[in-house]
Parts: C-alpha cells; structure tokens; sequence
C-alpha cells in the first residue's frame, strides 16, 4: 500500500516524498483511516513502528480540510526529547501544506513559547508540566481545539503526570477526538480512556515484547568489572553507535567520564541537563559526532534515532516494560542489532522478571571472578583463555588446604600460622620442634616471636618453663628462669634486653596471679627464696 491510496493532500504527499516515506507502517496503514473518518482510537503497538506518523499525518490532513482557525489539536508527551521529535516530524511533513505548530516544553525560553501561543498556532506538542505553567501565564484558548492526544499514555503514567492529564482534560471542550498511544495498556490507562472517550476503536499491532531482530544478552559480573566488559566489547564487536542506559542521573554523568578517561566519545542526557545541553547531545549523536551516549529513559521510549547498533543496560531497568523499550531503540525498521544487559547481585531479583518474558531469546553468560582488562575476550566464543575453569580449579585447591587436606605446597607457607591455630594443641606441640629446627638452619631469627617474646617478658617465660616441666623426669632438678631463658635464648639465637633480665629478677619473689578471689590474695603474698 501507498500514501497515495489515503487521498491525502498533495502538500503532505510531497512532504512524505521528502522524508522518502512512500508505504506505511502497518500501524500507520490501520490508523490513519479511524482518525481521517473522526473515531476516537485506542492503539497499542511497540515502540519503533511508526506511531507518532499514524496519528501526525491524519490529524494534519483534517486540519487542512477545517477552518483554519484557533488551535487544532493538542498533543501531550512524557518526554522533552519525544515532544521536539513529534514536533519536527509536523514541521517536516506539513513543510509544503503551511502548517503551524509550537513546543510547549520545560527547559526551553518561556517567553518565546508564551509569544508563539499568542500568536496563534495549529497543533501545540507539550508536556504536561509545562503546558500547566504557561497556561497560568497565557490563559490558552482551547475552546476551537478538534483533536486530542495522549502519546506513550502508559509511560505519562509512570511518571506521575495522571493528575496533571486530568487537569488537562478539563480545560478542552468534551466534543473532541481523542486519539491514545501506548506501547503496552495497564489498567489505570484502559479505566482513563473509559472516562475521556467516547466509543473508541481499538489497534493493537503486537503486544509489548522484545524485538526479534535484535541479539539479546547478559552478562552477570561484578560491579568493577563493567567498564574493563565495556572496553572488550566495543573492541570485538563492529558498531557504529551505542546508547547506553543507566538507573540514576548521578550514575549516567560518571559514567560518561569514566568513559571518557579510557579515550572513548561519550556524551550524556539525563532530566537535570538544560533543554540546550540535551539537544546538543543528542544532535551529536545522530550526527555520529559522538559514538557513545550515556542516558537515563528519558531516551527509552519514541526517539527516533536510525542505526543504534548497540544497547546496553549499565544498570537493569527497574521493570520488563522498561526493558523492552530500552532495546527497541536498536533493531529498528527491519535492521539487526545487539542488546546486552550487565547483571550485578543485587539486580538478580530484577533481572529474573526479564528472563520470564514470553517468547524472549536471552543468553545469560557468567563472567569469571578473575576477568580485567588483562583478559582475553571474544564475542563468538564465551571465554577464551579457560578463566572459568582455572577458577573452579584454583577455588577447589584453596578447600583442600583449609580444611587440613591436600594442600597446594606454594600456598603452604602462607597458610602456616592460620593452619597450626586450627590444630588441636597436642599437634602444635609435636610441630613446634620442626619449627626450630627450620630457624636454626636459617641462621635467621622469627622476627615475630622476637617481638612477642619482648612485649611479653618473663610472664610468657615462666608459662613456657612450666608447660616443659613434665617431660623432664622426677630426679631432675626443676630450671631456675634464669636458665630457662638462657635455654630459650640459646636455641633461637635470641638476645634478650636488659630490660627483660631485670624483669625476671622481680619475677622470682611474685607469684602467678590465679582465678578467683584467693588467686587475688595469693598474689600479694611474696615468694621467699
């Protein structure tokens, strides 16, 4: 089918001649007929199928064919970016037919807005918000208004503006056109269209569902381990753009300076730009001025932006309708593209009502704990270099040689003094010998025992003294402390501080405090010689 067969005017004919817009969507081809005829419209279809055409054209040539007189239809929109979009499109296709319209959007020159309204325009594209504010300033006439518009309805939902919608409605005559737009229909639309409409015929083209053209995966990881993926991606993959999705405003500008310091062209878009600052971005990048841009959602639903070859979800959208619309900027008008999905830990829970989408084709791939900039990576073959199973390996190794097992010999020493404290003690008496015999062959001395030994003094001494005193037999006289550390000294070839001499001195007429109360008396009670 043609536009032609739609007996449009032939100022519009020539303006989709320009945009080389010769056969209509399917949305489009079901569409234009219920406006063109006056019916009200209920039209669900997914993102990227030509919406904003299917109620734009229509409304345009019912314009033409009307007084020209008032403002004509009123389109509302989530987004600042969508709104601008819908606004060029008019300008474009409506070039030849002289038709007029105006953004009424935050972010942009108030005045210039309240002036164009003034002066009277055909068709206003705004956004909630905004429209109320300079409604409060202008007092726009909507009493000649025909045609009313709710574009993306459900994302308008999410973002709160229901109460701002109702407001709205009730500044525009009843007897109107409504015409509502949406990717999917939740309750909350279908019972607002049931109070604004009247009779509607209904479209629905496809269900809310990933787009088949389009290479969907996952990659659970940890957090420092995005940006080393990031760089092995762009580098095995052919691309020549990339959008890249964030959860938070905050997130989207540090990620576009982290990018930014690795040498990649990045720019940002998020709510807390300037009007200015978003379309210079977003120009750039249609441009291909710049390859990367960082975003929130703002730019997940109705942007038009042709040859995305990569989407990729930084952070997990917050719900599967976020999901589906965020890749459906790639995959676009038949073309293939790719999709991936980092998966940290806490957006298992998140990630796991994506994998349950009806129908949906996503490989979910775990990425080894040792992956880093150092790793080999190829996007045909999941981990080259073996990592996941050097790790099993490695892990299993580590096992053995806490649970005092099989151990590796070059993580032995390492494990030595942790391994002798989980023995029982009988064990760590037999091994304290070999210890000494290990030092003695060294010719150097424990640095650690040296210190312990004289933080301790002769309280330690004395505990070792009588520790040893069973293993000496009966008839052997029992060692003074003074021989006891001149022993100790001896074989771990320890110099002992003046200090600790003197200490051992006092030692001898003290005795050992013990438990209890008659430890404590006992203590104060002096040693004779």
């Amino acid at each position: 089918m043609k536009f032609t067969e739609f007996n449009l005017d032939e100022s519009l004919i020539a303006g989709l001649n320009d945009l080389q817009f010769n056969e209509p969507t399917p949305i489009q081809e079901q569409a234009i007929p219920i406006v063109t005829k006056g019916t009200d419209l209920i039209a669900t279809a997914q993102t990227g199928t030509g919406k904003t055409g299917a109620f734009v054209i229509p409304i345009m040539q019912r314009v033409l064919e009307s007084e020209r007189k008032g403002i004509k239809a009123l389109i509302l929109s989530p987004t600042r970016e969508l709104a601008s979009q819908i606004d060029e499109q008019i300008f474009a296709i409506g070039y030849h037919a002289g038709i007029t319209s105006a953004t009424v959007i935050g972010g942009s020159d108030f005045s210039q807005q309240a002036k164009a309204l003034k002066a009277g325009v055909d068709i206003i594209v705004a956004t909630p918000g905004r429209l109320i504010d300079q409604n409060k300033v202008v007092g726009i006439d909507f009493s000649d208004l025909e045609y009313f518009v709710l574009d993306e309805a459900d994302r308008m939902l999410d973002m709160g503006f229901l109460p701002d919608m109702k407001k709205i409605i009730s500044w525009i005559p009843e007897n109107r056109q409504t015409l509502l737009f949406s990717a999917t229909m939740p309750n909350e639309i279908k019972s607002l269209a049931g109070s604004i409409m009247k009779n509607p015929e209904t479209i629905e083209i496809e269900r809310s569902k990933p787009n088949q053209n389009v290479e969907q995966r996952a990659y659970r990881l940890k957090s420092n381990q995005k940006i080393p993926l990031v760089k092995k991606i762009f580098s095995n993959v052919e691309w020549e753009s990339c959008i890249i999705f964030t959860s938070t405003k905050k997130g989207t500008d540090e990620l576009q300076r982290l990018l930014k310091r690795e040498g990649m062209k990045a720019a940002s878009i998020h709510g807390d730009r300037t009007q200015n600052e978003r379309n210079a971005a977003l120009q750039a990048f249609k441009n291909g001025e710049v390859p990367v841009i960082v975003a929130t959602d703002v730019l997940a639903r109705g942007i038009d932006i042709k040859g995305v070859s990569i989407i990729l979800n930084y952070d997990v959208p917050n719900n599967t309708d976020d999901y589906i619309h965020r890749i459906g900027r790639t995959g676009r008008y038949d073309k293939s593209g790719i999709a991936i999905t980092f998966v940290s830990k806490r957006d298992s829970k998140t990630f796991s009502y994506i994998q349950k989408i009806k129908d949906n084709k996503l490989k979910t791939i775990q990425l080894p704990e040792s992956f880093n900039d150092k790793s080999e990576f190829s996007w045909d073959e999941e981990f080259k270099n073996g990592d996941q199973k050097s790790q099993k390996d490695s892990s299993s190794r580590s096992t053995k040689g806490s649970s005092g097992k099989k151990s590796d010999k070059k993580t032995s020493d390492r494990s030595d003094s942790s391994t002798q404290n989980s023995q029982p003690a009988k064990k760590q008496k037999k091994s304290k010998p070999k210890k000494q015999e290990k030092q003695t062959k060294s010719d150097k001395p424990d640095q650690k025992d040296n210190k312990s030994r004289t933080q301790n003094g002769s309280e330690n001494q004395s505990k070792k003294s009588k520790k040893e005193a069973p293993k000496q037999s009966k008839t052997t006289p029992k060692p003074s402390v003074e021989k006891t550390v001149e022993a100790e000294t001896k074989k771990e070839n320890v110099v002992i501080p003046p200090a600790i001499d003197k200490a051992a001195e006092r030692n001898k007429y003290t005795r050992k405090p013990a438990k209890g109360v008659w430890g404590i008396v006992k203590s104060f009670i002096p040693k004779f010689k």
